[in-house]
């Protein structure tokens, strides 16, 4: 008992002196900051992943109402479907139509499912829910509306899974906000390429393709149809055969080639067991050397994949090859580089972040940096990351985000989208990490349409203009010199021509073979005042004072006019 005295003494004295300070300075203040914990749901089109932000990862609970064919009055909800006997022929009701909630009917049971007693319940803490990109308005509405008025969430905060991951990432590689990435999210039903510079979300460098798991399931389920069995209706088992026994070549050219040869030269072929739901309830790759599973494999039905297992994943990169007039991953991610600033995409080729269910498969991330390479400068410095778990690397995000500064502040109160409403809420959560400061292209000059009649308007025959100070021309012959001088304002003392006389570029014989005349006295003072040689023709004088006194006179020559003869008058002639 001795050596347990003095650390039974230390904790007394410990005591004592924590009562003395709570007497005389009042409560002790605790070191440790109170860290907030909420609800970090992330739905997917595919999978749910929800839990609390103290757990280490996510529930995963498939998004969907599945109906089997040997039980036909119960409805499976989630990952009920474990319960089920015989899972062949499954009926599946999806919420989502190309990553967007269409059906209320299927997404409300779901949710019901996920924030029960059993899974994840809500109580009194804060809520985050991912949704897609470019998410609608009305669709916006709805889930604000469910979640606070029927889930009664004390607070909540929306935005988008491509933000939880660009958290996570610069927080595992310690990164700041100034250094940008670009994230590639391949799921269920699309996949989106978006760049985030200084923290924020690049809109003119977004890309989206229609290319996901769902439409590689489909493609293998044709092909199967086609060479062996009829299995158009057995989504959920050809959904297995995918993930188990597909991979993403590096080169396609070199297995296409192995593909077709015979034998154990063949190293791509596999026999894939499928379940009968008795014995075996997840199929698998055939192992020759088992001896324990071949008993059980007796009565059930094969697969043999050969060229299957590369040809479903590379619609990924080249979804032309199924007649799908898309760019493929690698050149989307590519696009989206070139479309950002010229300084920002040598650093963006730096973080190029993989996240996605489509990211499993065996080889993904090898024949994305192969790719890229490929189409990108050698110069630049390329890394490729694909996290261990890149279906709940998304979720795991939500935990930087309760660290930010300032994030209860971000939070919308019930009683806060009971005054304000949903639209007004809608705006602080669409502005989260989005590039509100992106520089805005110059508005483009407006092509002016050329009209003849609006330059000819308001001109005589001569080009000149058709003003009402001007005199009318003499028709009767007599020579113009006399009224083309010009005289002297009584009140301002400013010469002013009375006729303005058109000098053609045809040069007309009236004013190239004007005779020399004798010079009157008004010419003689004009001349003067201009410093101008004393003798002179009157036409010549007339250009002279027209030089000066552009804006008085105008005079000018209609086959050189670029606005009447754009093109010149040789196309006219």
């Amino acid at each position: 008992m001795s050596n347990f005295e003095p650390k039974t003494y230390s904790k007394l004295s410990d005591r004592n002196r924590a009562k003395r300070r709570r007497s005389s300075a009042g409560p002790v203040e605790s070191n440790k900051k109170d860290n907030l914990s909420a609800v970090i749901v992330d739905s997917g089109a595919y999978n749910i992943k929800a839990g609390f932000s103290g757990d280490v990862s996510p529930t995963l609970i498939p998004n969907c109402i599945m109906k089997a064919k040997s039980e036909r009055k119960r409805l499976f909800i989630g990952d009920q479907i474990n319960e089920c006997r015989d899972c062949s022929g499954l009926y599946f009701l999806l919420p989502c139509e190309r990553g967007y909630i269409t059906k209320w009917d299927v997404q409300k049971p779901v949710w019901d499912y996920v924030f029960s007693k059993n899974v994840c319940p809500i109580n009194d803490n804060p809520v985050i829910v991912t949704q897609p990109l470019f998410n609608f308005k009305s669709i916006q509405d709805c889930i604000d509306e469910i979640f606070f008025e029927e889930y009664e969430v004390a607070s909540m905060f929306r935005l988008n899974p491509t933000d939880l991951v660009r958290l996570k990432y610069a927080e595992d590689r310690k990164l700041s906000d100034d250094v940008p990435c670009i994230v590639v999210d391949t799921g269920f039903s699309f996949t989106h390429i978006i760049p985030y510079i200084k923290g924020n979300k690049y809109l003119n460098g977004i890309r989206r393709l229609n290319v996901g798991g769902k439409l590689l399931t489909n493609h293998l389920k044709d092909i199967i149809s086609y060479r062996q069995y009829n299995v158009m209706e057995e989504t959920y088992v050809i959904n297995q055969v995918k993930e188990d026994t597909c991979y993403v070549a590096e080169d396609v050219n070199k297995e296409l080639q192995v593909a077709a040869k015979s034998g154990n030269t063949n190293y791509i072929v596999r026999n894939y067991v499928l379940p009968d739901f008795n014995n075996i309830r997840r199929g698998y790759i055939q192992d020759p050397s088992n001896s324990v599973q071949k008993e059980k494999e007796e009565n059930c039905q094969i697969l043999r994949l050969n060229n299957e297992r590369f040809i479903v994943p590379e619609i990924l990169f080249h979804p032309s090859d199924i007649g799908m007039k898309s760019m493929g991953i690698a050149e989307a991610v590519v696009k989206s580089i070139y479309s950002c600033p010229k300084d920002q995409q040598e650093k963006l080729a730096k973080n190029v972040v993989l996240v996605g269910g489509n990211c499993k498969f065996p080889g993904f991330k090898e024949r994305m940096y192969t790719e890229l390479r490929s189409q990108l400068p050698d110069l630049w410095e390329l890394n490729v990351f694909e996290p261990d778990d890149p279906i709940s690397y998304a979720w795991k995000g939500g935990k930087p985000l309760l660290r930010t500064p300032d994030f209860k502040n971000f939070l919308v109160t019930k009683e806060e989208y009971e005054e304000l409403g949903s639209s007004i809420i809608q705006q602080r959560f669409n502005t989260w990490m989005t590039d509100n400061s992106a520089v805005k292209e110059e508005p483009k000059k407006s092509v002016e349409i050329y009209k003849y009649l609006d330059k000819i308007k308001g001109r005589t025959i001569f080009g000149k203009h058709d003003n009402g100070n001007a005199p009318d021309l003499k028709t009767n012959g007599e020579s113009t010199t006399a009224n083309a001088m010009p005289q002297e304002n009584s009140g301002s003392g400013t010469p002013v021509s009375l006729a303005d006389e058109a000098d053609l570029a045809t040069g007309s014989e009236e004013t190239s073979q004007d005779s020399f005349q004798p010079v009157s006295e008004p010419e003689i003072a004009i001349n003067r005042t201009l410093r101008k040689p004393s003798v002179k023709t009157s036409s010549s004088i007339t250009r002279d004072y027209e030089r000066e006194n552009s804006d008085a006179l105008v005079s000018e020559d209609l086959t050189n006019s670029i606005e009447l003869f754009p093109l010149g008058t040789g196309s006219y002639l």
